[in-house]
């Protein structure tokens, strides 16, 4: 079983300071196909890369499309993948911290481990709040903005904007919902459920 060797392993370091015993507990803290740590950095590497290709496809096709109010929809999702990267570098260089041989790896692993919980837990509520932003943002843009509506309302009344708001209003709130359930799902399948694979294997050693 990886928990006993595991378990087996850090009793070696912290008895016999065996350099072997060191040098599997790396091996197996660092193992490239079944390590929950591992899997979350592949994982996380997807995501970023998934998220650049479409963010800089939109966003050029805003710039070259659009002139004027428009491009704000370029800016908006601009700001959203620069925040993205900055999680992902503090995401990043956990998971690679919690890989480190060289720290305190059973004292520390389980405050890193909190810590990759907070991370989870504000992409689950940061994502699924993002949605209802966005979309009401877009959809004012565009309301005000975009060529095809001007054709049709120049200039357009307040009732027309507190009615198309309403509208916006209530999307928002019926459609959160579901992407909240699909974001839960989505979230647990690439981080959650390595996370408490982790939890489990803490757990476990501060029972010995």
């Amino acid at each position: 079983m990886e928990l006993d060797q595991l378990k087996e392993m850090w009793g070696d370091v912290g008895t016999k300071q065996s350099n072997t015993s060191e040098e599997e507990l790396q091996v197996l803290l660092q193992k490239k196909s079944t390590s929950p740590i591992a899997k979350m950095k592949r994982n996380l590497l997807f995501e970023l890369i998934a998220v650049l290709v479409l963010y800089i496809i939109v966003i050029a096709y805003y710039f070259i499309q659009y002139r004027g109010g428009m491009q704000w929809n370029a800016w908006l999702l601009l700001a959203i993948g620069v925040l993205y990267v900055f999680y992902y570098q503090r995401k990043r260089k956990l998971l690679n911290s919690m890989e480190c041989i060289t720290c305190e790896v059973k004292s520390n692993l389980k405050m890193q481990l909190n810590t990759l919980e907070k991370y989870v837990r504000f992409y689950l509520i940061a994502g699924t709040a993002l949605f209802p932003v966005t979309l009401m943002a877009t959809g004012l843009i565009m309301f005000f903005y975009s060529p095809e509506i001007s054709k049709d309302l120049t200039v357009p009344s307040g009732k027309a904007v507190w009615i198309f708001t309403a509208v916006l209003v209530f999307l928002s709130a019926v459609l959160t919902v579901p992407v909240y359930y699909i974001n839960k799902w989505y979230v647990r399948k690439l981080y959650g459920q390595h996370v408490e694979r982790l939890k489990v294997i803490v757990n476990e050693m501060n029972e010995d």
